[in-house]
């Protein structure tokens, strides 16, 4: 079984590290909050056993956003712990019913393949994340686009960001990650960017803690990245393309080799947004024609 890190920063703030960091804010009465739980039940035991030489009861379980990745562990620590799970009003559906995020990156209820731990955990019941905000007293900085109810959590010297941003390696090897609306991601980006100076340490849910200062460097690339796709979704309809035919030539453009219809799905997801973001932004229609979906580039 893999091991996790535990990582402090300050007296009452700690990161176990691992594929998806999770955060560890300690707060009065030898009790913990963790910040997102992993993939699946291993990734939950292996938060519990990290923090165990704490010697400190999880009192509560902060879900940044309701993707499989960030709540996978909630029902294992949940049983063991007694502890509540919170997330945002329009996160929590999603993590009361996991099965909701294939069922909308299929456009139907999912098939089989599609409902395993990569896309689908378990279920586990959610309260509104400001009730705990005003009981422990961190912050809550919204920063929506990766998902529409995604935040950032800053206590004391520490900011938890999420996925908001990617590491370097991941943009420069993907294009661009996963957001479900590009456009609301760039805006989270530029407030962050803004935000960052405040904090002595900055958490991205997945690669290394930063300081603040390297937090704007790998910003700016993500919104570097963003701005590149948005351009490279409009320089691909010259005129108009079937809209399966465009993403078709957008995963080709980036290089992105297909092998699962779970990767499949969420690469056309994103696509997608970008492709919503040109139409909102009067760039682009949407039509359909002969039973396809067509994608005009509109003229100027």
């Amino acid at each position: 079984m893999q091991t996790q890190r535990l990582q402090r920063l300050s007296d009452n703030v700690y990161v176990v590290i691992g594929r998806t960091n999770a955060g560890v804010l300690v707060i009065d009465n030898n009790e913990c909050v963790i910040i997102d739980t992993g993939i699946d039940e291993d990734s939950g035991r292996r938060i519990l056993n990290a923090i165990k030489p704490l010697n400190l009861r999880v009192r509560a379980i902060i879900n940044t956003h309701h993707h499989a990745d960030h709540i996978g562990g909630n029902a294992l620590i949940v049983k063991r712990s007694g502890a509540t799970v919170y997330a945002t009003p329009e996160d929590k559906p999603f993590i009361e019913r996991p099965v909701l995020e294939p069922l909308y990156l299929f456009g139907s209820f999912p098939p089989k393949l599609l409902r395993t731990k990569l896309l689908e955990a378990e279920g586990v019941v959610v309260r509104d994340l400001d009730d705990l905000r005003r009981e422990v007293g961190f912050e809550v900085m919204p920063l929506p686009g990766h998902t529409m109810g995604m935040v950032g959590i800053a206590y004391g010297n520490t900011l938890f960001t999420a996925d908001a941003f990617f590491p370097v390696d991941v943009i420069r090897k993907y294009g661009a990650p996963y957001h479900l609306n590009a456009g609301l991601a760039l805006e989270s980006l530029r407030k962050l960017s803004e935000g960052v100076t405040r904090y002595e340490y900055v958490v991205p849910a997945h690669g290394d803690v930063m300081k603040p200062q390297d937090a704007i460097n790998v910003i700016n690339e993500n919104i570097n990245a963003i701005n590149r796709l948005r351009e490279l979704v409009l320089s691909n309809v010259n005129d108009q393309v079937v809209l399966e035919d465009l993403i078709v030539k957008l995963l080709s453009s980036l290089g992105i080799n297909i092998d699962s219809p779970h990767n499949y799905l969420l690469n056309r997801s994103a696509l997608l947004s970008y492709i919503a973001w040109l139409a909102d932004d009067g760039l682009l229609t949407i039509n359909a024609v002969g039973n396809r979906l067509i994608v005009s580039r509109v003229k100027r």
